[in-house]
């Protein structure tokens, strides 16, 4: 018999983590490795590379790495784990968001009161294989959803900037997604245009656009703080 896939759950919500929690020890599918209630706490409590899977919540509080940070995070220490970000917040478009390399064995799921036990080990098991499972809701949320200025970056530049975001200069940022320093500069430039198409004078487009950018790609995640 094959040994039960080992899952992290987070949640910031210590009622909804108890039960959920509860929920997942029944099925003798799951082994849960820890129920955390942010990022720090799971980080410190486990090692990612005993994980098959994170069920993870997208707002774990002010303080706290969002789910899909917290899942980046995870996916550098194990490269083989699943990410299933649980949320009653629809994100649409969300693996296209993500790095086009660590795309595969992410799923976003709703919270819902009619999600059943056996649905969700399914999600849990599929996507420590390395699939893809969407929730419904995100397609209706990208039907309905305004064109954003993310939409207009492309993967590469998402990740540039989420680096360039932490301080890192154009030649460190190259070294970290071993590029060339002159194709991160380019990269940069271009995002730089979509974010900031009209600077006044004496604007500091880096700052800026960084700034733009976190406002932009966190909004879901500010929104999202009543999960």
């Amino acid at each position: 018999m094959a040994r039960p896939t080992r899952v992290l759950y987070v949640e910031n919500d210590p009622a909804l983590r108890g039960i959920v929690a509860a929920m997942l020890r029944s099925s003798p599918a799951l082994e849960v490795v820890a129920a955390c209630s942010d990022a720090t706490e799971a980080l410190v409590q486990v090692e990612a590379e005993t994980l098959d899977v994170a069920l993870l919540d997208l707002a774990l509080g002010k303080h706290s790495l969002n789910g899909t940070e917290l899942g980046l995070v995870l996916r550098e220490r194990n490269p083989n784990v699943g990410i299933v970000i649980f949320t009653q917040h629809v994100v649409p478009d969300f693996v296209a968001s993500l790095p086009e390399d660590i795309q595969w064995g992410w799923s976003f799921i709703e919270k819902r009161g009619d999600l059943d036990l056996d649905s969700l080990v399914d999600v849990l098991r599929s996507t420590a294989r390395g699939l893809n499972v969407l929730d419904p809701g995100i397609q209706r949320a990208r039907e309905k959803a305004p064109p954003s200025v993310i939409d207009k970056l492309t993967a590469r530049q998402r990740e540039i900037l989420a680096l360039a975001a932490t301080g890192l200069d154009a030649t460190a940022i190259a070294g970290e997604l071993k590029l060339a320093a002159i194709t991160v500069r380019q990269d940069l430039s271009k995002a730089y245009a979509i974010l900031v198409p009209d600077p006044p004078p004496g604007t500091d487009l880096r700052t800026s656009a960084v700034l733009r950018y976190l406002r932009e790609s966190r909004t879901y995640a500010e929104d999202a703080d009543e999960d």
